[in-house]
């Protein structure tokens, strides 16, 4: 149904893409070139060598010993891995805690079970340094105000990733990027109006659902020009991360809410005062509701703690469809489960509605 080109493309113009030794033209242009593991201006990392995700997923050795640089999603789910399987790790996260971009409280209980299963977490410790004794590496960062060194076999650096655009001769189509990102509208548009940009080149969100909605809304719009527009939602973005306990989110933030000032109350609940997760032994971790304050409307939920990527899915149902905190009250719940937690801040905050 289509022709396939493995060749490398580069813009000519708005309508046109070299590829290979042929010139292509076309009315509309989807660009889906994804991204890569960023290069970081440390002195002494490129010296003492190191693997990202992609090296550390063809591993066949266990490494005796590693040093993870980063807090973020690769960076902790990966630090967790091997630090299970037998692997000396270390993580070196320059914010105060992992996950900075999201809310301190959902990463506190991380932190604290990695550390309760022997890895060494330094949290507001940025790098300085790396220096190398024959096999061993080793970083030289600050922490608490000290000068500190953590030395391993081996180097994880997941400090972020860039947009694969290079090559591709963006100024050709005059296409306008922002700090290395392609610039979108929410119907995925670039600043030329028939060509479109969608997954982590354009940063919105580098997560692998939210890179299939961009598409199929590219899609559309590309082929349906003189109907409606599809948009991307940002109301529903939705994250999870692996580790252990599992942090998921759907929504705003209660960071970005003080951050944009955005009209909010908030509730929460811990797993220790459940029953079900109690029965379980699954005591660490909190549910959080985030709701306008006139209305009961739900505008971001939040869990860490057991089976959040599975919990999480409620709540981006009922926010789908615009619900409220009365809502989860009026939803029957079976006794004992995991998810009638999520009744608890629900109730709270219908007490504080108008």
């Amino acid at each position: 149904r289509f022709t396939l080109y493995e060749e490398r493309a580069t813009f000519l113009s708005p309508t046109e893409i070299q590829v290979g030794t042929q010139t292509l033209t076309a009315k509309v242009f989807i660009i889906s070139t994804g991204s890569s593991p960023s290069r970081v201006p440390i002195p002494g990392i490129e010296d003492a060598g190191y693997i990202t995700s992609d090296e550390a997923l063809d591993m066949r050795e266990l490494p005796e010993s590693m040093l993870v640089l980063g807090g973020g999603p690769v960076a902790v789910e990966l630090a967790q891995f091997f630090c299970r399987i037998g692997t000396h790790v270390t993580l070196i996260q320059r914010s105060d805690h992992l996950m900075s971009k999201g809310d301190e409280d959902l990463a506190r209980p991380v932190e604290a079970r990695f550390r309760e299963e022997g890895m060494t977490v330094y949290t507001n410790a940025p790098l300085d340094r790396f220096t190398t004794d024959g096999t061993l590496k080793t970083a030289h960062f600050s922490h608490e105000g000290k000068g500190k060194t953590a030395t391993a076999k081996v180097i994880l650096q997941a400090l972020g990733r860039h947009p694969n655009i290079e090559g591709l001769n963006l100024e050709a189509a005059k296409i306008v990027t922002t700090n290395g990102l392609i610039t979108v509208n929410d119907g995925m548009q670039t600043s030329q109006a028939n060509i479109f940009a969608v997954g982590d080149v354009n940063g919105m969100h580098e997560i692998v659902h939210i890179a299939i909605e961009q598409g199929e809304i590219a899609a559309w719009n590309a082929t349906h020009i003189t109907e409606p527009p599809r948009k991307y939602d940002d109301r529903l973005k939705t994250q999870v991360v692996f580790t252990d306990p599992q942090i998921a989110g759907v929504g705003v933030s209660e960071k970005e809410c003080w951050d944009q000032r955005i009209p909010h109350l908030i509730a929460s609940h811990p797993f220790d005062d459940h029953g079900k997760s109690m029965t379980l032994g699954e005591t660490l971790g909190h549910v959080k509701l985030l709701c306008e304050p006139r209305t009961g409307v739900i505008i971001g939920g939040h869990i860490v703690g057991p089976e959040a990527s599975e919990l999480i899915h409620e709540l981006i149902a009922i926010m789908y469809y615009e619900g409220t905190v009365r809502d989860i009250l009026r939803m029957p719940h079976y006794h004992p489960t995991l998810a009638e937690i999520l009744t608890y801040p629900a109730e709270e905050l219908v007490e504080q509605l108008p």
